[in-house]
């Protein structure tokens, strides 16, 4: 799989941050709402900013069909892969939105696959907005 490095580093900086930051809890930070958020945030905003950052500058660099559709694929995979971590997994679902960009750099045959993989993983039942949103855009490059 090649998936641009900044773009993984993105994630495993953002995981392990947010490993660090369950580490760090007390067992009573976020009781009546008082204390337990502030490293967890810090995460949640340094990995928006920068898988932001590093999709722009992986589009920008003319990456091959394959090379998008395997990013595409392991930033759609990242939610799943981490669905028993309570304190990243919401994240994760959020940033499939950052990969809506990449869809349109597809082949139609990847966006077919990817889409079908993706509903698979992702039943009606359990989606949400942003996952409505990846499926439109995966459906349109599915008949370029």
């Amino acid at each position: 799989m090649a998936v641009h490095e900044s773009i993984s580093g993105a994630y495993a900086v953002y995981l392990e941050g947010m490993e660090e930051a369950r580490r760090s809890r007390r067992s009573v930070d976020g009781l009546l709402g008082l204390g337990g958020g502030a490293g967890s945030e810090r995460c949640q905003d340094d990995f928006v900013a920068a898988l932001k950052v590093a999709v722009e500058t992986f589009a920008a660099s003319e990456p091959s069909a394959l090379d998008v559709c395997d990013t595409v694929s392991y930033m759609l995979s990242a939610a799943r892969e981490h669905r028993s971590s309570d304190s990243a997994y919401w994240m994760l679902l959020a940033s499939h939105a950052m990969a809506i960009p990449l869809i349109d750099m597809l082949t139609a045959q990847q966006a077919r696959s990817l889409r079908e993989s993706y509903e698979q993983d992702y039943p009606r039942r359990e989606r949400f907005p942003v996952q409505k949103k990846v499926i439109k855009a995966l459906k349109k490059r599915e008949r370029i």
